[in-house]
């Protein structure tokens, strides 16, 4: 694993056991939908990048992290 994931990996299980609710985010461009926002600030933006992409299949496979414009660039 890279340091990245690793990281991320260990901020989530660290808040499991100690039961407080993550804020996972990326660019903060959504941040205005849905409900109040809670929790410890989890940036994933750092661990981007797309994995796989299949399009005959029309499947693509990206880390969490991946901003939109990366995807739809790759897709053009």
């Amino acid at each position: 694993m890279d340091t990245e994931l690793l990281q991320l990996r260990e901020r989530v299980l660290v808040a499991a056991k100690e039961r407080k609710p993550l804020q996972l985010h990326g660019a903060r461009t959504k941040d205005f939908y849905g409900e109040s926002i809670s929790g410890a600030s989890l940036d994933v933006s750092g661990y981007r990048g797309i994995i796989d992409y299949e399009p005959s299949e029309l499947v693509l496979t990206a880390r969490c992290g991946t901003a939109l414009s990366d995807i739809e660039t790759a897709l053009a």
